[in-house]
């Protein structure tokens, strides 16, 4: 039996507790943003968005991870990762809700949506201002 070398599990070792990396994933993005201010509601794919970040970033980094279908080093990831910021979580929201096919590895292309949020942001302001 023969493992992908894109097969990834979390690595205590490197980090012992998820929680409190998605606390300060959390902090990161300034979760408290995506609160409505009138009912304080908070759309629940944010805080799925915040444990998919967490769960990356407590993965060994010496492993790789499969995103847009090719094996990147997941300290590359990683580093993407740490450089997300609310408004790249709000894109990928945005272009969560308008996929018309069925996604059927939701976290997967969560994962991918994630980070190519990073590099996509500032197209897609510049796309919606011409």
């Amino acid at each position: 039996m023969t493992i992908s070398k894109c097969t990834q599990k979390i690595d205590p070792s490197v980090h012992p507790s998820i929680m409190s990396t998605y606390n300060n994933v959390k902090n990161q993005v300034q979760f408290d943003c995506f609160a409505n201010l009138r009912t304080k509601w908070v759309n629940p794919l944010y805080g799925e968005l915040c444990f998919i970040i967490s769960e990356v970033l407590v993965m060994n980094p010496d492993t790789h991870l499969k995103i847009n279908g090719s094996c990147i080093h997941t300290y590359v990831v990683q580093e993407v990762f740490l450089q997300l910021r609310n408004y790249h979580l709000r894109l990928v929201r945005d272009n969560f809700q308008n996929v018309s096919c069925q996604v059927y590895n939701k976290k997967a292309y969560l994962r991918t949506a994630l980070y190519n949020a990073f590099f996509e942001h500032e197209a897609h302001i510049i796309n919606l201002t011409e």
